[in-house]
């Protein structure tokens, strides 16, 4: 119950908060009115595409059937499926890493992406890790929300403060994390790799799979280790403190991987979202 603690003083704090979960096709609200004994209201909305009007349209009717008509605090959690994550190589000068200025660094950023996923990017709004001068960046970009969508995304509900980030990310920033290993977390539909080097991050990787696929993601996670050549240092099952549904895929591939690897459990310091039942039905 301890890692509950947290996350129940957060909740307090910010009467009035919201979480809201977008996974490939869907919308998934949570949302604890003023006060600190409140029952929670779970809402649910279809997302037709992966295009910036559309998810307009599916959280106009996402906050339709909540009961609040203004919010205090709204955190939005996009999932792997509209996350780009890139890491970016630090600039070597002369044979030395260079250190770059903050607009340097933007603009490095910015010619990475266009570099690999074209003109659009030019509008993606990108968020990068906090590394010191020299070393490599982790970089991520959410393509669902150009950066004039987001400004418009609740219009015209009012609330007084909005955080919107990765999944991945926000799990890995509660986490405390292993100086050196292999993280793996669950995603709807989705697996994702996290591989850390002596407090640096060295390589991000996804993969697209029924969490019900133990077979698939054991091969995929074998493989990835194999091609990085960190077959010697340990695993890591990452998830949310009860959280059921990801604690139980994590059961199925360590059993599956028995005798192979042994993945070691990594909780949260508290729950991301408590949405994952919903979203296990919607999966």
């Amino acid at each position: 119950m301890s890692r509950l603690l947290p996350d129940m003083f957060r909740q307090i704090r910010w009467c009035g908060l919201t979480r809201i979960l977008v996974t490939a096709d869907s919308l998934l609200a949570e949302h604890w009115p003023a006060g600190i004994q409140t029952r929670k209201t779970v809402a649910q909305a279809h997302l037709e595409s992966p295009e910036p009007l559309a998810l307009q349209a599916a959280m106009a009717a996402l906050m339709a059937q909540l009961p609040a008509t203004a919010w205090q605090r709204i955190e939005i959690y996009l999932t792997d499926q509209h996350v780009h994550l890139m890491l970016l190589p630090a600039i070597q000068a002369s044979g030395q890493a260079s250190a770059l200025s903050g607009s340097e660094r933007l603009t490095y950023a910015r010619a990475m992406l266009l570099n690999t996923y074209g003109e659009p990017a030019v509008q993606w709004p990108l968020r990068m890790q906090d590394v010191l001068p020299g070393h490599a960046c982790l970089l991520a970009t959410t393509p669902l929300l150009p950066n004039i969508a987001l400004k418009n995304l609740l219009a015209p509900h009012r609330y007084l403060q909005l955080s919107v980030q990765p999944y991945a990310s926000a799990l890995w920033a509660h986490s405390r994390l292993p100086d050196t290993g292999t993280v793996v977390s669950a995603e709807p539909h989705m697996l994702r790799l996290l591989q850390l080097q002596q407090g640096e991050i060295t390589h991000v990787a996804s993969l697209v799979a029924e969490l019900s696929d133990v077979e698939s993601m054991a091969a995929w996670l074998l493989r990835e280790r194999t091609l990085l050549g960190v077959q010697a240092t340990p695993c890591y099952w990452l998830g949310e403190p009860a959280c059921e549904p990801v604690a139980a895929t994590g059961r199925r591939l360590a059993q599956h991987l028995a005798g192979r690897l042994a993945c070691k459990n990594l909780y949260a310091a508290h729950a991301i979202t408590t949405l994952w039942t919903e979203v296990a039905h919607v999966a």
